[in-house]
């Protein structure tokens, strides 16, 4: 049996997915553990979730997804992520007031540079489709 290309980036998905809720079911702080892993150099980690990010942006096109379709998928996930995120949104405001936004948008220049483009793309493909 021959998977398409969507068909295997969601396998991927639910494979690492599961693996992870079975760790996080069986013992949260593994999962922890990992996690610190990953991020322990975060500009590396930032490089390399950014190319594979890009790696899957071109996957996604090649495989005849169009930037506008990959953007309301987007919706999606952004709103599913807002479900996860909403119970700690109080922690997380209080901590954001004790920090510098001008610092962090500028520590955050290229994931800004990255979602500018992004929009902009979609935007002149939705004017172009007019």
């Amino acid at each position: 049996m021959k998977f398409s290309t969507i068909e295997i980036l969601a396998g991927l998905l639910i494979v690492l997915a599961g693996i992870k809720l079975a760790v996080v079911f069986v013992d949260a702080r593994v999962w922890l553990k990992i996690a610190r892993r990953v991020y322990a150099m975060p500009a590396v980690t930032a490089w390399v979730a950014l190319l594979l990010a890009g790696f899957v942006l071109y996957l996604l096109l090649q495989s005849g997804l169009t930037i506008v379709q990959v953007l309301a998928v987007t919706v999606f996930v952004a709103l599913l992520l807002m479900v996860g995120v909403a119970p700690y949104a109080g922690q997380l405001f209080g901590w954001l007031e004790t920090q510098s936004l001008p610092e962090m948008l500028r520590r955050q220049w290229l994931y800004v540079i990255v979602w500018v483009l992004l929009l902009a793309w979609g935007a002149a493909e939705l004017v172009a489709a007019r």
